[in-house]
């Protein structure tokens, strides 16, 4: 699965999941344009790509604000003159729990569906035109295991119904995508993680890091394979979905949960 030649823009790349991505592609030979809020911790990712000897550029993006968003696809086509690959992990569920129905506000509510839903609509919109102009392309939206409920304590998610809701909201849109592309040679699939423990210093290692051991164990043995998924076995997932391997796949949600 060899990125030679290729651009991916990836979205979400400062930590966690997305920098574990933007990692995977580099060490398969894309050029990467990596784009996330944190400016400082985006481009500590992509500096560490480059000491590698690999190609990076970092850039700070809102991705609910679409003039940011087309700003980000110019700089990757000024960098690269191509887009082939977009990742759109950026999103979040808070760092606020919160459970009750009540206590979900309208304000709420709408930045957690921009952040998680329209942020990637907003990406496709703006990348599309110009992989359709070439005839091709592959993007990978990320869900989450919360798309079907949260399983875990409150305060291993932040504000838990709009962040399941807009992850749903994310299956709905690869499929409609990839209906509405297939022809102009783009596939569309989404990656739904499940439990997975990212790098020390990450929201979500902190959130975990921050439960009783009993409820650590009750989270494992929750999964069948008993434990948790590590943050590079998703982003090998995503590398299988961007490639030219999945010749085949377009419209589909590849789990990545340990079974659960």
């Amino acid at each position: 699965m060899s990125f030679e030649g290729k651009t991916a823009i990836i979205t979400g790349a400062a930590q966690g999941i997305g920098r574990a991505v933007a990692l995977e592609f580099a060490e398969r030979g894309a050029n990467l344009l990596l784009a996330d809020i944190q400016s400082a911790k985006v481009e500590s990712v992509a500096a560490e790509i480059r000491a590698s000897g690999s190609k990076a550029t970092a850039t700070a993006v809102d991705v609910t604000d679409s003039n940011s968003v087309a700003s980000m696809v110019e700089l990757a086509i000024s960098e690269f003159e191509q887009v082939d690959i977009l990742v759109n992990d950026a999103g979040g569920s808070g760092t606020e729990g919160v459970l009750r129905i009540e206590e979900v506000s309208e304000d709420r509510w709408d930045a957690q569906v921009d952040l998680n839903l329209k942020g990637a609509f907003l990406c496709c919109k703006a990348i599309v035109p110009h992989m359709r102009r070439r005839g091709s392309g592959r993007i990978v939206n990320l869900s989450s295991s919360n798309a079907k409920g949260h399983f875990g304590p409150l305060n291993t998610s932040g504000i838990r119904l709009p962040y399941a809701a807009a992850k749903a909201g994310i299956i709905g849109l690869t499929a409609q995508l990839a209906r509405d592309l297939g022809r102009s040679g783009i596939y569309v699939n989404c990656v739904l993680p499940g439990f997975i423990l990212t790098e020390e210093g990450a929201r979500v290692r902190g959130r975990y890091e921050e439960l009783q051991q009993a409820s650590q164990e009750a989270m494992a043995e929750a999964v069948p394979l008993g434990r948790a998924g590590r943050a590079d076995e998703v982003a090998k997932a995503v590398a299988f979905m961007a490639s030219d391997e999945a010749s085949y796949i377009t419209g589909t949600v590849l789990d990545v949960t340990g079974g659960r």
